[in-house]
């Protein structure tokens, strides 16, 4: 049996995978004889081809089969405010991998809060408990104290990859389920791509959820935590445009990024241990270290606090960019033990949940493998034993 299909449908299809032709060409056909996917794509007029063949090209691409019989191609938003910036010629459409993620962590937050709810649960008073009108410096005091992530105690870290853990840690103890991950699902070759996005929040009075992308650069992870912060103060579910250096057009992502500096280098601190004998790169070194953040970060916070001029800032960024890229690795989010990631990639509080609830009885095991991503009764008993 045949079916027609028209050639958009198809670029879209290869596209939303991140595939290129040459690599859709194999997995549908072989090696050695590949389908003709840039005929198909070329063509112009609607192709005609044997249904198992489309139901592969559906199963490749991870679309639903019904969606390749549309008269045109979808325009796919994210289910949150999407604060990214656009990219030279249109929009930046969501990529596969991360509406995966979005959806995937959506479903876990929906399920938690649902959960949640029925035990009686109160909802989180900070959820929704700020507004971009809120004065930044007594929020920034709020958010801090809530969750106990003084700078005192962040800088007690020995290196910056202790402290981000240690944040997820303090937000996981007020219920804030925090993920990070760096790839989608449960295959680690779905890489998570920096560019594309640094995070976002899931904002639920019962539930809220952040993810950071472990693709993304450490020193980056600790500002992404920050900025998603604000937004669930805010109350709002968002894609942050990810530059935490440029003015943004968006007042929410203006007022996140202020209160976001102000949480991780209070400026009367910053104030305080700046050294007028040493130079704007010395300072920013020293003091980044403190504070668990990147010397670049640090920089531009020395800039919009008036400790350095705009000269300055564009005299040292270069350097400083060129360092924190070297001395900052992004992380190492696979590999390494199952049980030991399960606990950074879907976060111990909702593994927790999850484990009580179907070891009681009250969730099926099919439910408990589609929320923690296994197929295996043994997986699941260890991570009781790991998580319970």
């Amino acid at each position: 049996m045949n079916v027609t299909v028209r050639p958009e449908l198809l670029s879209w299809a290869r596209n939303r995978a991140s595939l290129t032709v040459a690599e859709l060409a194999q997995r549908v056909g072989t090696a050695k004889n590949p389908a003709p996917i840039a005929e198909w794509e070329s063509s112009g007029v609607p192709v005609v081809m044997p249904v198992r063949k489309l139901e592969l090209i559906a199963e490749k691409t991870r679309v639903p089969f019904g969606m390749l019989f549309l008269s045109e191609p979808p325009v796919e938003k994210l289910p949150v405010k999407d604060f990214r910036r656009p990219i030279a010629g249109g929009t930046q459409k969501p990529s596969l991998n991360l509406l995966d993620t979005l959806l995937e962590n959506e479903l876990r937050k929906s399920w938690l809060s649902e959960q949640l709810q029925s035990d009686g649960e109160e909802p989180l008073e900070f959820i929704g408990s700020a507004t971009t009108n809120s004065d930044i410096q007594n929020l920034a005091a709020e958010i801090r104290t809530k969750l106990r992530i003084t700078t005192t105690d962040r800088a007690a870290n020995r290196k910056n990859a202790d402290a981000v853990l240690w944040m997820i840690g303090r937000l996981e103890e007020s219920r804030i389920t925090a993920i990070r991950k760096g790839f989608a699902g449960s295959a680690t070759r779905r890489s998570l791509d920096r560019t594309e996005f640094k995070g976002f929040a899931l904002a639920d009075p019962f539930a809220p959820f952040i993810f950071i992308n472990g693709k993304d650069w450490i020193g980056s992870q600790m500002f992404t935590i920050a900025h998603e912060l604000v937004h669930l103060w805010l109350g709002i579910s968002a894609m942050p445009s990810g530059d935490w250096f440029s003015p943004s057009d968006e007042p929410i992502e203006q007022f996140c990024n202020q209160v976001a500096a102000e949480i991780l280098m209070p400026a009367d601190e910053v104030a305080a241990l700046w050294q007028a004998n040493q130079t704007a790169r010395q300072n920013s070194e020293k003091i980044a270290q403190r504070f668990k953040v990147s010397s670049l970060a640090l920089l531009f916070r020395a800039r919009n606090t008036g400790l350095i001029t705009e000269r300055v800032l564009q005299a040292t960024r270069q350097e400083l960019q060129a360092a924190f890229e070297a001395v900052e690795p992004e992380s190492k989010s696979g590999g390494g033990n199952f049980y030991n990631n399960a606990g950074i990639h879907l976060g111990k509080r909702f593994i927790r949940e999850v484990l009580t609830r179907t070891l009681e009885g009250r969730t099926l095991y099919s439910e408990a493998f589609d929320l923690l991503g296994t197929r295996k009764t043994s997986v699941l008993h260890e991570m009781a034993q790991k998580f319970l």
